[in-house]
């Protein structure tokens, strides 16, 4: 009869304790669950957008390429198609119509080819003596080979399609 006289007194101390403890792993583990995915998330981005990136470089050698074959400035100027000013490259419209590069990224995922424009900026004569004469009052006509300089802007899709890269470089030729 003591026994069941204790049972009676037992206030349930041990049951609240549990279930505090059991709110407290929930908690825990729907934030863990959370944490989890938006890590997931973030990779998933990070990696479209180095896909994206890297099909960008890929269009940007494939016009370097195209620069580097060229006989003569005006084999380049018919592909320029008379850009005269800079348009906003980051603007999707202005890439409409633009040249694709002949390459294939469907085996990392990529389907859509990178775009590329190729514009003519100006001739730069390379005269090494001119450089380490300036302001002595060097003023012979320049000396040296003449670099058809270029800029080529490159654009691309990651593997989804909804990010975009564009990248930029300056390639110059002597003809």
């Amino acid at each position: 009869m003591k026994s069941s006289i204790r049972l009676e007194k037992q206030q349930g101390a041990a049951l609240i304790i549990s279930l505090i403890i059991l709110i407290a792993m929930t908690l825990l583990a729907v934030t863990s669950m959370k944490g989890t995915s938006t890590e997931l998330a973030m990779a998933g981005n990070l990696r479209e957008s180095g896909l994206a990136f890297q099909a960008a470089e890929a269009g940007l050698r494939s016009a370097e390429v195209i620069v580097a074959s060229s006989t003569s400035n005006t084999s380049i100027l018919n592909q320029v198609d008379g850009v005269t000013i800079d348009p906003d490259y980051l603007d999707a419209s202005i890439w409409a119509g633009e040249s694709e590069a002949n390459i294939d990224l469907s085996s990392v995922g990529v389907t859509t080819r990178p775009q590329y424009i190729i514009k003519y900026v100006d001739e730069n004569t390379y005269d090494r003596l001119k450089l380490m004469n300036i302001g002595s009052g060097y003023n012979a006509p320049p000396k040296g080979p003449t670099i058809s300089i270029y800029r080529i802007t490159a654009r691309a899709s990651g593997q989804t399609g909804n990010t975009f890269r564009t990248v930029q470089s300056h390639y110059g030729i002597e003809y």
